[in-house]
This record gives C-alpha cells, structure tokens and sequence, in this order.
C-alpha cells in the first residue's frame, strides 16, 4: 500500500534553499562592494580632473590672459606668447582667429574671415584657441588642458558713450564703435567698462581621455 504522506528529500530541499538564499545575500553583498569601490575610484579620478581644470583656469586668467591683453595685439605676437610659457608646452593654434576674440565682440569675429562657425562651439576640444598641459603627482604624462574664448562681450553702453577695453592702451575695436559723446575741439572722458569673456576650459588625463572634467569660466578683465 503506497504511502499519502512521504516526506523524503525535504531536509535536501531545505538545505538547498537556505543555501539559495546565503549565495544571493553574498553575491548581492560581493556587487554593492564592487559598485562601490568603482564609484569610490571614478570620484578620485574625476576630484582629479577637477582639480587641474582649476589649475587651469587660474593659470588662464591670472597669467595668460593678462599677458596677452596688457602687451600683446597683433596674431604674431599672440602666437609667440607660447614661449613664455615653456613649462607648460603652451600651444596657440590659430593666433589669428585668437586676435579676433580678444578684441572684437563675437558677431564681428568673423568679419575677416579669420574664425570659422566651430569657433564658437562650447566644447573646448574642437578648435581650442589653445592647449597646455600640467604636471601631475605618480603620472609623467599629467593633464591635457584645452581651453577657448566662446563669446566676448562689451560691459558698456555705446550709446551712452562707454568705452569698452581689455587693456590698458583704449577701446578696443569691434567692441564698441560708437564715437560716444565726445566732440572734436574738446573730447570727453568717458568711463570704460571692461570686456567680458566666457571661456570653456577642459582637462583631462593624458594617458586616459576619460578622466576629463569641464568648466565654463565668466572673465572680465
């Protein structure tokens, strides 16, 4: 007579389930710790990156620019500016288009033909007007910096008659051409405004593009 009730193979079972059971908890376990370390290590990297894209911006707006603005006009001595930099291994692509920015607002960049629409573009690595790199601690190849000049913008007023200069030499031509309220037997100091620069800056790892960090900079000088 077969047996109703047969309870062979349930202490298998339950075993096997409680063993089901301990393998997810430790594979879910093993997971968030793995997870964790990846976020850890992309954290480290990108604080990295971030920290050389500051570099960079104080080294743009303390010392490059100024240089260029206080001595420096035409694209051929733009262009050699690079050399006072030598430690960095400053390079100025295209000094011309570079001229342009510097000293005329953005709708008249291109009245020379000088600056294509790229120009422009808010992604630093396409036609950078220029490109340096810094050192880094346990790393020779350090951190690729690309930087460029996305808009320029007169903090005057012409029809009030404000001036708007980026050196200490006057107005700066494209910026503001308006003659201001000035007559000819007796010219009238006017105030100047500075000019304004957004600048797009990006550093990333020279050994590893993908550690790469962003920063858009407002600049009036």
């Amino acid at each position: 007579m077969p047996l109703l009730k047969n309870e062979k193979g349930i202490a298998l079972i339950t075993a096997l389930m409680f063993t089901l059971m301990a393998l997810g908890i430790i594979l879910t376990t093993m997971y968030m710790l793995t997870q964790g370390t990846k976020i850890s290590a992309a954290n480290k990297s990108y604080k990295t990156a971030l920290e050389a894209s500051y570099g960079a911006a104080d080294l743009l707006t303390k010392d490059i620019l100024p240089t260029i603005f206080q001595n420096h006009t035409s694209a051929s001595s733009i262009a050699a500016v690079a050399l006072n930099f030598p430690t960095v291994n400053m390079t100025i692509p295209n000094s011309n288009c570079f001229a342009q920015k510097n000293q005329k607002s953005t709708a008249h960049w291109n009245d020379t033909g000088l600056c294509v629409a790229d120009s422009k573009s808010a992604v630093p690595t396409l036609l950078p007007d220029m490109t340096f790199t810094l050192k880094a601690r346990n790393d020779d190849a350090g951190f690729k910096v690309y930087a460029k000049i996305t808009d320029t913008r007169c903090g005057g007023d012409p029809s009030l008659g404000q001036k708007c200069t980026n050196s200490d030499s006057g107005a700066i031509e494209g910026l503001d051409t308006g003659g201001g309220v000035a007559s000819v037997a007796a010219p009238i100091a006017v105030e100047r405004k500075p000019a304004y620069y957004r600048l797009e800056i990006q550093g990333e790892r020279a050994s590893n593009p993908r550690e790469r960090s962003k920063l858009s900079v407002l600049y009036a000088y």
